[in-house]
């Protein structure tokens, strides 16, 4: 039987692109938010390093290994917390590796965060799933409805921007950036209410 670190995690997320001056990677570096949702263990010199979901777990969610966070496993709500504190440490583009279903989750995750992704290249299905399917034009003849179920998942996206970011002016930024990746702009306050006034 191993150790629970003999063996090194084999999902990893870590920082991608040009090293901008917010950028940290040091271990330990972690929003309190987060860190009030695990049972944390410490290294040597006091920093969080092992992150549990509760006292019985013999392995730990993720491990922050400074330059990198890794798990054994893919849960969303661990990933998430990996990403937030993947943004918290300025890494805008990540860098993924690991089992699919981690990649997978790591990039449906990041959508809403509107963060990069480097090392997964996402199917339609992981699309779909991160609220980014769109019909193509001339096939759908429900497109406006199509338009109409986009723009209410990415104002739910926005509920969870709001609530995981304090900083209006990063807020716009973020969801300016999912509109564009979809390849559309950003409606105006008047377009959903008519959109759905047609319903009725």
């Amino acid at each position: 039987m191993k150790a629970p670190d003999a063996a090194a995690p084999s999902n990893r997320l870590g920082p991608a692109g040009p090293a901008g001056s917010r950028r940290s990677t040091a271990k330990g570096d972690v929003p309190e938010a987060v860190l009030d949702r695990y049972l944390v263990e410490r290294d040597l010199r006091g920093r969080p390093e092992r992150f549990f979901r509760d006292h019985r777990a013999a392995e730990p969610m993720f491990r922050d290994r400074g330059g990198s966070l890794v798990s054994n496993q893919a849960y969303p709500d661990a990933v998430i917390d990996m990403l937030k504190i993947a943004r918290h440490r300025g890494w805008d583009q990540v860098r993924v590796s690991g089992d699919p279903a981690f990649r997978r989750e790591v990039w449906i995750q990041a959508q809403a965060l509107g963060m990069e992704v480097q090392g997964h290249r996402p199917r339609e299905r992981d699309r779909q799933a991160a609220g980014l399917d769109r019909p193509l034009p001339g096939r759908n003849p429900e497109s406006s409805k199509a338009r109409d179920a986009f723009a209410e998942r990415l104002a739910k996206a926005a509920i969870v921007v709001a609530r995981l970011v304090p900083d209006p002016a990063i807020q716009t930024r973020l969801l300016e950036a999912a509109w564009a990746r979809a390849g559309r702009s950003r409606p105006t306050e008047r377009e959903p209410a008519r959109g759905r006034d047609r319903q009725r």
